[in-house]
C-alpha cells in the first residue's frame, strides 16, 4: 500500500510539473506572438516609410525631368532664360500643391526659388543644413551624372515652422550651367505611421489580456483532463515504447492499427517512414558499394588502399596483374614489399606529404614485382577522411608505364640522332656555299671590267649571307634558336669588309628585339639586308663625310615583324629611273619581299629609308 501511495504521489508530481511546463510554454509562445506583432509593426512601418519615400522621389524626379525637357524644347523655340524661368515658377505639384521647381547656377547663385525669380542673387555655395550637409555643393556633385541624382538633407518647413527631412532631385543643364531641381518633405507620412502604431498596440494589449484568461482556463481544463487519461496514456506509452524499440533495433515497421491515440499514430507513421527511408538508404549504399567494387575490380589501373601504418588493406585484379601478388598474399604487407630499397625514404615522404596536404598526390618510381622484375609505375594518391577531417586510409591508383618510358627514351634518342644529322646537313650546305663563294671571289680577281667585278662581288655577298645562316644553324644547340642580332651584326661586318670599309669608317646602329624567327623568313630577310646595305655602301656615301647606317628589327613571336634600314647618304633616284636601270638588286628585293608576303615602303628624305613589314 505504501509503495502504491508513493507511485500515485510520483504520478501527481509529474502531472503538476507537466501542467506547469504547459503553462510556461503557452506563456512563452504568447510572448513570442506579442513580440512578433511588434516586429510586424516595425516592418510595416519601414515598408510604409520606404514606399512613401520612393513615391515622393518618383514625383520630384518626374517634375525635374519634365522641367529639363521643357528647357531643352524652349531653347529650340528661342525662348530667353527669363521667359523659361517665368514658365518654370508656375509649376506646382503635390497633394497640397506646395511643391515647386528651383534653379541655381553651378556656382551656387539662385535663379528661381519657391516659385519666385531671384534677381541679383548672391552665391549660397556654403549653404549648410543643421546636420552639416552643404546643400548646394551636394547638388553640384549630383549633376556630374548626366542623368542627375538625389540628395538628402534637412530644411525649414514653412507650414509647421520646423526643421524636417527632405529629399531633392537635381539635374544639370550643362549649356547654361543650371542646376534644376525639386524637393519634397518626408515627414508627412509620420502621422499615418503613429496612428497605425497606436491601433496595433491597442489590439496587442487586448489580445494579451484575453490570452491570459485563455491560458488560465486552459491550465484548469488540462489539470482535470490530465488526471482522467494519465493511466491510459501510461499504458499506451509502455506499449508504444516496445513497438518503437523493436522498430529501431530490428528495422521493422510498427502496426498502427494497435495504437489508440492519434498522436502516437502520427509518431508511428513518422517512425515507419524513417524505417522505410533507412531501408532504402541501406539498399542504395549496398548498390553503390557494389558499383564501386565492380569499377575498382574492372579498372585497368591498379587499386591499392593503405592503412595509417602504410600497410596494404585492399587491392584489385589490375594491381595483381601489375605486381604478381594475389590479394590474399599481399594484404597486411608494407609498402616496402613493392619498391626498391633505395627509394624507401622517398616513398615515406609521399605518405607524409599526403597527410600534411603538402604534396604526394602523384609520383613516379621504380617498383619490384613478385618475380623480382623492376618496373616503372605512375602513382595517383589520395587521402580518405571522415566528416571530422580525420584520416581513415590512403588510396592509390597505379599504372605500369615501363613500356611507355622505354618508348619515350627511344624517341628521345631518335630525335637526338635526327638533330645531329640535320646539323651535319647545315654544316655541309655552309661548306658548299663557302666553296661557291670562293670560286666567285677567285673569278672576280681575274675580271678587269669594273661592272662585271661588282656583279660578281654582289653575287658573292648574297651567297655568303645565306651561308652565314647555315653556319649559325650548325653551331646552335637548337635549330630554331638562332641569335638574330649576332647574325645581322656579323652580316654587316662582312659587307663592310667586302667593300673595304673599316669598322669606324661608318657609324652603324643596330637594334634587334629578342624573338624567334623561322628559317623561311630569316633567310629572305638576310638577303634583303645584304642587297640594301650593299647598295648603300656602293652608291649612298659618295661625298658624305660622316656616313651612318641604322638597322632595326622589331616585333615578337607570332605577331608583326618590321625591318627598317636607313642611311644618311645621297638618296635614291626616283622610281622611274630605278625601273629604267632595271637594277638586279631592286628586282631581287621586290621578289624577296613578295616571297614573304611583306610590304615595302621607301622614303627619300635626308638619305634613304627602307621599311619592310611582315605579318607572321
Amino acid at each position: 500500500m505504501e509503495q502504491l501511495t508513493k507511485k500515485i504521489g510520483l504520478v501527481q508530481t509529474i502531472q503538476r510539473i507537466t501542467i506547469i511546463i504547459y503553462g510556461i510554454a503557452i506563456i512563452i509562445f504568447s510572448l513570442i506572438g506579442i513580440y512578433d506583432r511588434f516586429i510586424f509593426l516595425k516592418n510595416e512601418t519601414e515598408k510604409i516609410r520606404y514606399s512613401y519615400t520612393e513615391e515622393q522621389k518618383f514625383i520630384v524626379k518626374s517634375q525635374v525631368q519634365s522641367a529639363v525637357q521643357f528647357i531643352n524644347l524652349a531653347e529650340k523655340f528661342n525662348l530667353s532664360k527669363d521667359e523659361i524661368l517665368e514658365s518654370l515658377k508656375n509649376i506646382r505639384f503635390g497633394s497640397s500643391r506646395d511643391g515647386y521647381i528651383f534653379v541655381n547656377t553651378y556656382d551656387g547663385i539662385p535663379l528661381l526659388f519657391d516659385a519666385k525669380k531671384v534677381i541679383d542673387g548672391k552665391s549660397v555655395w556654403e549653404l549648410t543644413d543643421p546636420n552639416g550637409v552643404k546643400v548646394i555643393q551636394e547638388e553640384r556633385e549630383a549633376v556630374r551624372n548626366p542623368e542627375g541624382g538625389f540628395i538628402y538633407y534637412s530644411w525649414l518647413k514653412l507650414s509647421t515652422n520646423t526643421i524636417s527631412p527632405k529629399v531633392s532631385f537635381v539635374k544639370g543643364v550643362p549649356k547654361w550651367e543650371w542646376l534644376v531641381g525639386a524637393g519634397v518633405y518626408l515627414d508627412s507620412i509620420e502621422n499615418e505611421i503613429n496612428t497605425l502604431q497606436k491601433t496595433i498596440m491597442k489590439e496587442t494589449l487586448i489580445e494579451a489580456f484575453f490570452l491570459f484568461l485563455a491560458v488560465t482556463v486552459i491550465l484548469i481544463i488540462i489539470q482535470v483532463i490530465f488526471r482522467k487519461f494519465t493511466k491510459s496514456v501510461e499504458e499506451e506509452i509502455s506499449l508504444f515504447s516496445s513497438y518503437f524499440d523493436n522498430a529501431a533495433i530490428n528495422s521493422e515497421e510498427i502496426d498502427i492499427s494497435n495504437i489508440r491515440y492519434k498522436e502516437f499514430s502520427h509518431i508511428a507513421e513518422d517512425m515507419n517512414h524513417m524505417v522505410k527511408s533507412k531501408l532504402e538508404v541501406d539498399a542504395r549504399i549496398f548498390t553503390s558499394e557494389q558499383r564501386l567494387r565492380l569499377q575498382r575490380d574492372q579498372s585497368p589501373l591498379g587499386y591499392v588502399e593503405w592503412d595509417l601504418d602504410y600497410k596494404i588493406l585492399d587491392w584489385n585484379l589490375s594491381a595483381e596483374k601489375i605486381f604478381g601478388f594475389s590479394r590474399e598474399e599481399i594484404i597486411g604487407s608494407g609498402f616496402e614489399s613493392l619498391i626498391s630499397p633505395d627509394i624507401i625514404p622517398d616513398v615515406s615522404g609521399v605518405f607524409t606529404g599526403l597527410a600534411n596536404a603538402t604534396g604526394g598526390t602523384r609520383n613516379i618510381n621504380k617498383n619490384i614485382t613478385k618475380d623480382g622484375r623492376t618496373i616503372i609505375c605512375e602513382w595517383y594518391n589520395k587521402v580518405l577522411k571522415n566528416k571530422s577531417g580525420e584520416i581513415l586510409s590512403y588510396v592509390s591508383l597505379v599504372d605500369d608505364i615501363t613500356e611507355r618510358k622505354l618508348t619515350e627514351d627511344r624517341l628521345a634518342k631518335s630525335l637526338e640522332e635526327k638533330q645531329i644529322l640535320l646539323k651535319e646537313v647545315h654544316h655541309r650546305v655552309k661548306n658548299n656555299m663557302a666553296i661557291i663563294s670562293s670560286f666567285i671571289s677567285l673569278q672576280s680577281m681575274n675580271v678587269e671590267d669594273e661592272e662585271v667585278h661588282l656583279l660578281l662581288q654582289s653575287t658573292e655577298n648574297r651567297v655568303r649571307s645565306m651561308a652565314l645562316i647555315h653556319e649559325y644553324l650548325y653551331k646552335s644547340e637548337n635549330l630554331k634558336d638562332i641569335d638574330v642580332s649576332k647574325y645581322i651584326e656579323e652580316l654587316i661586318k662582312i659587307l663592310l669588309e667586302s667593300y673595304e670599309y673599316g669598322v669606324h669608317d661608318i657609324k652603324t646602329t643596330i637594334k634587334i628585339d629578342e624573338f624567334e624567327l623561322e628559317l623561311d623568313l630569316l633567310i629572305p630577310l638576310g638577303m634583303i639586308i645584304n642587297e640594301i646595305i650593299s647598295n648603300a655602301l656602293k652608291h649612298a656615301f659618295v661625298g658624305i663625310d660622316l656616313p651612318e647606317l641604322f638597322i632595326s628589327l622589331t616585333g615578337s613571336t607570332g605577331s608583326e615583324v618590321v625591318l627598317t634600314l636607313r642611311d644618311n647618304g645621297v638618296g635614291l633616284p626616283d622610281e622611274s629611273e630605278i625601273n629604267e636601270n632595271d637594277s638586279i638588286g631592286f628586282l631581287l628585293i621586290n621578289s624577296l619581299v613578295a616571297q614573304i608576303y611583306g610590304k615595302l615602303e621607301i622614303k627619300r628624305e635626308n638619305g634613304t629609308e627602307y621599311k619592310i613589314t611582315v605579318t607572321i
